[in-house]
């Protein structure tokens, strides 16, 4: 039975009085936080302890990516660095060609 309920019955000699205090009560009893929803210090403590697990499982993992990045940035600039000494060969080739050819030309035409 809930309070207002008995506070009702309680009182119901004074109809009137009965009525008003019984709705005082429910509504204070509504406006109220359950038992089994209030948090304890416990529970506070339980919950950051399991935050401050879960913080240092992805600082774990961020290293991690932190670490394959790296990795991954280096491999990126070895082939960039191939693929500049390769144009540098590839520009050199052409230039003495290119040289050799104005020189036949020149050769030629005289």
């Amino acid at each position: 039975m809930k309070l207002a309920t008995r506070i009702y019955e309680a009182f119901k000699d004074d109809e009137e009085k009965a009525r008003v205090l019984a709705e005082v009560v429910e509504e204070l009893e509504s406006r109220l936080i359950p038992l089994g929803e209030l948090v304890t210090k416990g529970d506070l403590e339980i919950t950051k302890l399991t935050l401050q697990k879960e913080i240092e499982q992805v600082r774990g993992e961020i290293e991690q990516v932190r670490l394959t990045l790296q990795k991954e940035i280096e491999q990126v600039r070895r082939e960039m660095e191939q693929i500049r000494a390769s144009i540098i060969k590839w520009v050199a080739g052409l230039l003495v060609a290119q040289t050799g050819v104005i020189v036949a030309i020149i050769t030629l035409v005289r």
